[in-house]
Order: C-alpha cells, then structure tokens, then sequence
C-alpha cells in the first residue's frame, strides 16, 4: 500500500520551514496565554519571564513548567484560571475521570473542535484509512475523547462508522461480519479480547471478516500486543495492520500523533504542538535516542493552550527517516511508561510495560495480572498467568522475568478464565500500600 497524505502541503513540508512555522506561532501563543490566561500572566511574573524573552526556537526553555497538578488546582471547572475566551465560546468539554485526584479538563472553542476533527482525518489518512472504509468504533463515548474523536473525524476523509462503543461483544462480532468492517478502534486490551472471543466461536478473521487496519490507543502497550492483535484479527492478510495513535486530554484527544503505514514509531504533529523531551529528574532536553519525558505546548488551540506541559509519558524520539517521506515531523517510540506509574519494588523501578512485552513474547499466556503486596515482610510481587505453562516453562517465564525487570518475581499458574478480560482500558495492576508511616 502506498502512503497517502491528508494535507500534502504540510505533511510533506522541509524541516527549516516547520521551525519557520513553529517559530511564528510559538511566539503568537506565549503573547497570547499572557494576555488571557490569568494562570499563565501569574506563572510568568513569578518567574520574570514575558513573552518579549522569546526570540530562537531555544528560549523555549526560559519558561516554566505546566504540571498535572497545576491543572487540578487551577482548571476545573471549565478551564479556570488557563482559560483564554469567554466562557460562552465554549463549545463542549472533555473531562479526565479524576481516579488520582481533581478531573483535569479539556475545553473546546467551535476553532478547537475544527482543528481537532482536522487532525484526526490527517491520522486516519495516515494510518491507511481512506473513503470507503467501514469504522467500528469501539472507544467509549463520553467524557472521553476517544469515542467522539474517532466518530465525526471519520466523514471527513470519507470513511462510515459504526458508532458501537464499549460492550456487547458477541454482537459487534455479528455485525462486522455482516457490515463487513474494515477498521476496529478501541484499546488494545479490548481488540485482544475480541480476538480471543474469535477464537472461542470459531470465527476465522481471514475469511470470516474483512478488517484490515486497527487503531489501538488509550493505554500503554507493546509491539508483542501488536503482533497478537495482527495475528488474531488476520490484520497482515487483508494488507494491513494495528497502528498505534497517540492522544490525551490535555492535548485535544487522541491525534496528535499516529503511527503511519510503515508501523515504525507515531510521527508527532509538531505544527499543532512543540515537542521536548526531557530527563524528568534533571529537567534537562535528552538527545534524539535517549529515552525521557514528553512536553508539550500547545501552537494552535484557543481556548485552553498550554505552555511546556509534562505529559509524564517516557518516549525515545527516532529521527530516522521514514519511507512514508513525513520526514519533518519526529517520530516517537512506543510509550515505555508514565513516570508516575513506574512500580517502585525494594528499590527497583519496574515498567509494567516490560512485564506485558516479556509475558506476551514469551507465548502460551492468555492473560495475567500483577500484584504487589507491600502489606506483608518481606514484600511480595506476583505475576498471576492463564495459559499453558507447566512447571519447566514457568521456571523458564521466571528467570526471563527476573533478567528483564532485575527482581525475582513469584509466578502463579491460575485456571482457564479465572481473570478479568477486559473491555475498555486494562487495570492489570494492584499495589497493595503499606500501611506503616
């Protein structure tokens, strides 16, 4: 399949005239949040920096960080203290779950909304959906961005969507065979479950339904996952595959970057944000191949811009060039984890995302969960598996996971369907906090 372009003009644009772009409009926000965010004047003052400091691409770093935290103080309800317009030019909010704190929110301008849908047709385009393509869009509709997100963008390249949402999983099968569905949305842990119900009522995706691309998101996952979803939804043999999409609230929703064709990493869409990665400790940029922590800012949105936000998400740029030729915009490496959902066991850091990519690559295992215990002497953390694995394969499971994750894991073989599958974003882990001060 040849690569397709959305907005040639743009996707296909020279590097020195992106930084042109970037420059322009860097300089136009930071005078703009300056001016109509009460948040942003403040933050500024206090670190005697004005938007007349800005001059390179580089001064960048002369302003301060934007926190999570700095949302749930300041943004809630409507966009609070960073909100740029009046409040009767909103159009519709998006809105966190709250599950670690305040809800973070995401205001949208009737500007914002249309900038968004475009976005997202540059994604869809990108990742090989195109005019008559059918969409079962299984992302949740709501308060999250995903359902909605995937829906009205999909008119604009010419695509029809099924808007299905979350459950009844049986039936969405029915209709895919019967609507004969080209593309599947949803988490990934979702389109996995999807793929073992396949296997559980004999549906053979190959004959059986048409799918050809799939667009995982919303969670963390592996390309081990990607090759499970491929296989398990004959994605390579209708010529195509599961490309990874990468969003967030803070951002817009999912868009702002996706993985093309060539499924070698999400191209990020630095004409609508400025992208720094950084060591989250030093706070120092890392070099292009060093992993570190995304921030963002905000170069078009208009009702609630932000300035260098921690995303909190860690990422290796790769600036290889791509054969889609988006060679302008950076390509970003599966998200290896968040900082602040690193698991911190006897002084090791421990990236569930390794534990998937080991249990997954390892093969035989239907599902597992992990929990750790820090409730009891000494600490204990359990990697519970479905699958088949005999006692000479889980003392081999034990030390490839010990050699990836640096600790000595328990593993507990559990029966066939005693786990939770699930069908909207995957909660495999359990931390059990000490209660002792």
């Amino acid at each position: 399949m040849m690569a397709r372009y959305w907005e040639p003009n743009i996707e296909l644009m020279l590097k020195e005239d992106l930084k042109s772009l970037q420059l322009k409009r860097l300089r136009y926000m930071l005078n703009y949040v300056y001016q109509n965010s009460k948040f942003y004047r403040n933050r500024f003052n206090e670190n005697k920096v004005t938007p007349n400091d800005f001059n390179s691409l580089d001064d960048l770093v002369k302003y301060p960080f934007t926190t999570k935290d700095d949302l749930r103080l300041y943004s809630y309800p409507y966009g609070g203290e960073f909100l740029c317009v009046p409040r009767d030019e909103l159009i519709c909010w998006h809105i966190t779950s709250g599950t670690t704190g305040k809800p973070t929110v995401g205001p949208y301008t009737y500007k914002d909304y249309e900038t968004w849908m475009n976005i997202m047709a540059r994604c869809y385009v990108a990742a090989g959906v195109w005019k008559g393509d059918i969409v079962m869009n299984i992302y949740g509709y709501g308060l999250f961005t995903g359902g909605l997100g995937f829906h009205q963008s999909a008119s604009y390249v010419g695509a029809s969507v099924i808007p299905w949402s979350v459950g009844r999983t049986e039936a969405m099968i029915e209709t895919m065979k019967d609507f004969k569905v080209t593309v599947l949305t949803g988490t990934p842990s979702y389109q996995y479950y999807i793929c073992q119900l396949l296997k559980e009522k004999n549906v053979n995706p190959e004959t059986d339904l048409n799918l050809r691309v799939t667009l995982p998101g919303a969670e963390i996952w592996s390309d081990s996952m990607r090759k499970r979803i491929e296989e398990g939804l004959a994605l390579r043999q209708h010529g195509g595959g599961a490309r990874n999409v990468y969003g967030a609230t803070e951002l817009c929703g999912p868009g702002a970057g996706i993985e093309c064709i060539y499924e070698k990493g999400f191209h990020f869409w630095t004409d609508h944000w400025y992208l720094e990665v950084i060591d989250p400790k030093t706070l120092d940029p890392v070099e292009p191949g060093e992993e570190g922590e995304m921030v963002i800012t905000h170069l078009t949105r208009q009702g609630m811009p932000l300035i260098r936000y921690r995303m909190r998400d860690l990422t290796v740029i790769d600036d290889e060039a791509c054969e889609c030729k988006r060679r302008s915009f950076p390509r970003l490496k599966w998200i290896r984890g968040r900082v602040d959902d690193v698991i911190h066991f006897k002084g090791t850091k421990i990236y569930p995302s390794l534990i998937q990519q080991v249990l997954l690559e390892f093969g035989g295992i239907d599902e597992y969960q992990v929990v750790v215990d820090k409730n009891v002497m000494p600490y204990r953390f359990i990697i519970k598996i479905e699958g088949d694995i005999n006692e000479k394969r889980k003392e081999i499971l034990k030390k490839e996971l010990a050699n990836a994750i640096y600790i000595h894991s328990e593993v507990e073989i559990v029966p066939l369907g005693s786990l939770p599958r699930f069908e909207g974003k995957a909660k495999r882990i359990t931390v059990y906090e000490s209660k002792e001060l």
